[in-house]
């Protein structure tokens, strides 16, 4: 049997409004569901673990010398001997060389003169280089200490500033690597 329903235009209006409504419900339910599955399959391994590598690099450290730059010996009058005494030069070995075992300090003149003697302890100087100081240890790090330097003049017959050029040079001796 076979039967027939009459729908007015109303109802056909109600129902397609309905249907499209529930097309439009299926059609995002699907893409929702689409979406769900899909990203599952997007997703990377994860990563729990890692390395790094670290380096480090000791090198060589700077040796330095500092010394007074100048000494002021007290004026002394005219005479054909002229002891002006002796005065402390200051001086800083300052080791990061890595290198324990101590330095020589050694001294010269660096210009001449004939009527002029100049001493560094019990050491006179001249155009050759001595040792004037010699340390069989040192620390890493700042080593202070001074020297007592004296200077004479014989035979001078001229009132005036006299000056003196002393040059130093820092050797170190024997070396030892830092143990720590």
């Amino acid at each position: 049997m076979i039967r027939l329903v009459v729908v007015s235009g109303k109802q056909i209006k109600k129902r397609g409004i309905k249907m499209k409504k529930i097309i439009l419900s299926a059609m995002l339910c699907g893409g929702m569901l689409l979406g769900v599955a899909n990203s599952g399959v997007a997703h990377a391994a994860d990563k729990l673990t890692g390395n790094t590598t670290a380096t480090a690099t000791v090198t060589k450290g700077d040796v330095t010398l500092d010394i007074d730059s100048a000494i002021n010996f007290d004026p002394q009058p005219l005479s054909g001997d002229v002891n002006f005494g002796s005065q402390d030069v200051n001086y800083k070995v300052t080791d990061y060389s890595g290198d324990t075992k101590g330095y020589q300090l050694s001294a010269k003149l660096g210009d001449t003169d004939a009527t002029r003697t100049v001493k560094i302890g019990d050491t006179t100087l001249s155009d050759a280089a001595a040792v004037v100081a010699s340390k069989d240890s040192n620390i890493v790090g700042e080593n202070a200490d001074k020297l007592s330097v004296s200077l004479e003049y014989n035979g001078i017959k001229e009132v005036k500033d006299y000056s003196t050029a002393i040059q130093w040079n820092l050797t170190k001796t024997q070396t030892e690597q830092i143990t720590e």
